[in-house]
């Protein structure tokens, strides 16, 4: 009554102390604060739920994607759409959108590849030459993915068929990718949680704390899952093949 009660209830319930209360006036004042009460509890739990929903969302979407990897021998080709993304990401980074055919700045495309890894890589300038958006993207998403299909053919182990080696590749693959999702998304529960923790700052600016949350919620989640690629990608890249003689 205090809080959600008049003045006026509040000076006339300090009167009557103890006493039973059998005014309906009264009855009706604390029926009326009572719902107040609980509608303002219901706004509150509503609140938490959307609040939650968020990263119920996000946790669906990376379970989905963690299981997908668990219950298949092979994720190739989940390794490969995750260099077609690292692969078109520095592309669009060096390239110019302002107008109405997107120009790519070549050197410096080809030289950040080189830094990210990709040192055998075979594109030219000239490759670029005549091709629209559509034909640029298709042609540096398949050559920074030959890179690695090329290292992988490369790999001769003595009395071991090529089949044998590419299915200890696919199982190291596995292995690499599901490390990385572990660790990213440990890290993003972290980091949402801080964001959920002093969001509600954003409300002395005039802002929504809850549409704050889910906008900045989703661009932390895809910087996420852009890190995921990226990470592999190194891992991937970067790998060595080490075959033990078995002792006698």
């Amino acid at each position: 009554m205090v809080r959600f009660g008049s003045e006026r209830m509040e000076g006339l319930f300090r009167t009557l102390g103890d006493v039973p209360v059998e005014s309906k006036l009264i009855s009706r004042s604390i029926s009326s604060a009572q719902k107040r009460v609980e509608g303002v509890n219901f706004d509150i739990r509503k609140t938490l739920l959307e609040y939650d929903d968020v990263l119920r969302q996000q946790r669906e979407i990376i379970y989905e994607q963690r299981n997908m990897i668990l219950e298949n021998e092979d994720v190739h080709t989940i390794i490969k759409d995750m260099f077609d993304r690292v692969s078109l990401s520095i592309l669009k980074t060096h390239t110019d959108y302002s107008s109405k055919n997107p120009k790519v700045n070549v050197e410096e495309l080809l030289e950040a590849y080189y830094k990210f890894g990709f040192k055998d890589l075979t594109m030219k300038k000239s490759d670029f030459e005549d091709k629209d958006m559509v034909e640029t993207e298709r042609m540096c998403t398949e050559a920074i993915w030959l890179t690695y299909e090329n290292k992988i053919d490369a790999i001769d182990v003595k009395n071991i068929p090529a089949e044998k080696v590419r299915e200890s590749i696919y199982t190291l693959e596995k292995n690499v990718v599901l490390r990385v999702i572990d660790r990213a998304w440990v890290e993003h529960i972290d980091t949402m949680s801080k964001l959920r923790d002093g969001i509600h700052l954003r409300s002395y600016a005039q802002s929504n704390p809850l549409q704050a949350y889910i906008q900045e919620g989703y661009e932390m989640f895809e910087d996420m899952m852009q890190r995921i690629s990226q990470e592999t990608v190194f891992y991937c890249k970067n790998m060595q093949i080490q075959v033990e003689e078995q002792k006698k």
